[in-house]
């Protein structure tokens, strides 16, 4: 069963292959006009991010200072309601 599986999958794939780049196709798509100034600006964008994406330095770890409650001298937390 396995093989029929990976059989049936091949040769889906390779029949989409044909339909999609052959000449003989019948619903092989239209070949997309040469657009020289957009497939340079596309060029230059993607450029662009790859260096945004490499060029960003590693977060910082962020300092968490925390603020203990005021004590008494007996140790006890003296609450202040009004503050908070």
């Amino acid at each position: 069963m396995t093989r029929s599986t990976v059989l049936a999958c091949v040769l889906c794939a390779g029949f989409g292959w044909w339909l999609a780049s052959s000449p003989a196709s019948p619903v092989r798509p239209e070949p997309e006009p040469q657009r020289p100034v957009l497939k340079f600006l596309a060029r230059i964008a993607r450029i662009g991010l790859w260096v945004m994406l490499a060029g960003e330095q590693a977060p910082q770890p962020i300092e968490q200072l925390v603020k203990a409650p005021p004590r008494d001298a007996e140790g006890n937390v003296i609450l202040d309601n009004g503050r908070w």
